[in-house]
């Protein structure tokens, strides 16, 4: 039951956004009445796995731009698939960025040192002046952490949905 504080546009808001949501997919039966209590309580479990502190600066520094996220994601995602990714590759998997702005990114993150020039675990270099780009070891640490960290976090909520 709502609270008497919430006012009638807020009751109306809060229904349409649960009526778009794909409460089938979640791995534990609720109701729409339900399903808002318990995804505070997830938020709540999930909160500190989003909090980078001064131990996690890649993971830190990567999320603080959606632009950044996602070219490190196509820079992790090739170091495990043992392929090369450059500059010019990332600019073409995200054309709604520049080549200017994801160099902009790259060149940040080698100076940093969350990105380092190191060949592909697998594919051979074709053309000599391309430098294959890869998470440092600590980046690579603190993402896998993390979701570690959030897988945890999420069995921990589901256990208390038993």
């Amino acid at each position: 039951m709502l609270p008497k504080s919430i006012n009638i546009e807020s009751v109306k808001r809060e229904k349409r956004i649960l009526k778009r949501l794909n409460l089938e997919k979640l791995p534990f039966e609720a109701s729409m009445d339900q399903f808002c209590g318990r995804y505070i309580e997830m938020m709540a479990d999930l909160k500190e796995s989003f909090m980078f502190e001064a131990d996690k600066p890649g993971m830190r520094w990567c999320l603080s731009t959606i632009k950044r996220f996602k070219v490190f994601l196509l820079i992790f995602e090739a170091n495990e698939l043992g392929v090369e990714v450059y500059k010019e590759s990332i600019s073409n998997k995200l054309p709604e960025y520049s080549y200017k702005t994801i160099a902009q990114i790259v060149n940040e993150g080698l100076e940093k040192g969350f990105f380092i020039k190191m060949p592909a675990r697998i594919e051979k270099k074709h053309d000599l002046k391309i430098r294959n780009i890869r998470p440092s070891e600590d980046l690579t640490v603190e993402f896998i952490n993390s979701n570690i960290d959030m897988i945890s976090s999420l069995m921990k909520f589901l256990g208390k949905q038993k």
